[in-house]
């Protein structure tokens, strides 16, 4: 069954199995995207894991509102560097990786919420975030941060599961664009007030942005 994407007036649909390259600039609004993402996977009791090396834990959860978190894991690779952590009941929901550099940990907590939300809790649909490769390339060189991918896409797709990677292709070079997008099975480019997906679909809509949220023209 698909991932819905969540955005509302774009009724796209992302197959089971699939990794995303969600590209856009610093105010391109693809964090909003990708938070909606998570937003409409929680609404409908799936399962999502949102990899941050941009915001902490207690960031996110107060982005995301009054949505339900149960079904809500994080890999927070940011908190461990300014000594706070979010309190219980959360707190056994979120995996704390010393630095967005840490791409071993990263993983090893990855697969740990992969095996509890799929082996014990026997959740069908889960949805990932990576947020963001841009980050992890500015800690790692690109073959490192490539072997890191190639493990999680190839994770990803086997589970069927559905995952967006955020990165900011303006601040890379043609080389590292196009050794992380030979990864994913579709791209989403957010520009100009045009978001548009190719790969395993095409399609294009007009947006704008309005307090934080996307809205399709």
């Amino acid at each position: 069954m698909d991932y819905l994407l969540g955005v509302a007036g774009l009724p796209w649909e992302i197959p089971p199995g699939s990794n995303i390259l969600l590209s856009g600039d610093l105010f391109s609004g693809k964090e909003f995207l990708s938070r909606d993402f998570i937003i409409e996977g929680l609404k409908n009791d799936e399962a999502c894991i949102l990899i941050s090396t941009n915001e902490t834990a207690e960031k996110i959860v107060e982005n995301l509102g009054k949505v339900n978190l149960d079904n809500l894991c994080i890999v927070d690779c940011v908190s461990s560097k300014f000594g706070s952590t979010i309190e219980q009941p959360f707190s056994e929901q979120i995996r704390y990786v010393e630095s967005p550099m840490d791409l071993t940990m990263i993983m090893v907590a990855l697969n740990d919420f992969l095996n509890v939300l799929s082996n014990e809790r026997k959740i069908k649909k889960i949805r990932i975030v990576l947020d963001s490769v841009s980050t992890l390339l500015m800690y790692s060189n690109l073959r490192t941060v490539f072997k890191f991918l190639h493990i999680l896409t190839t994770r990803i797709r086997s589970t069927g599961g559905s995952n967006i990677m955020l990165m900011e292709e303006r601040a890379h070079d043609d080389i590292e664009i196009r050794t992380v997008r030979q990864l994913a099975q579709g791209i989403i480019n957010m520009e100009t007030n045009t978001i548009q997906i190719k790969g395993f679909k095409t399609a294009q809509a007009q947006y704008e942005l309005n307090e934080n949220k996307i809205i399709i023209k």
